[in-house]
């Protein structure tokens, strides 16, 4: 099984050789390893988490910002 530790390091060597997102070097490892996406979780580090939380912003996928409440309505505004 592995841990953390190596599921990060795992991680970052793919970043590093690729020129691949953070999201799919984590599906990568994943299935390199048998593990289920949904599972990876508790394998992803502070500092993995900290590069895949402002690359899904730079994606526009995760709103970190003032209108951060929530509300459906504001996403139809």
């Amino acid at each position: 099984m592995i841990n953390k530790k190596e599921f990060t390091e795992q991680v970052e060597q793919i970043l590093m050789r690729t020129k691949t997102d953070v999201m799919d070097a984590i599906i990568t490892v994943c299935e390199k390893n048998n593990l289920e996406p949904e599972s990876a979780k508790r394998f992803i580090s502070i500092p993995l988490k900290e590069k895949l939380e402002a690359e899904a912003q730079g994606l526009n996928m995760v709103n970190r910002g003032k209108v951060g409440t929530g509300k459906i309505t504001s996403f139809f505004e």
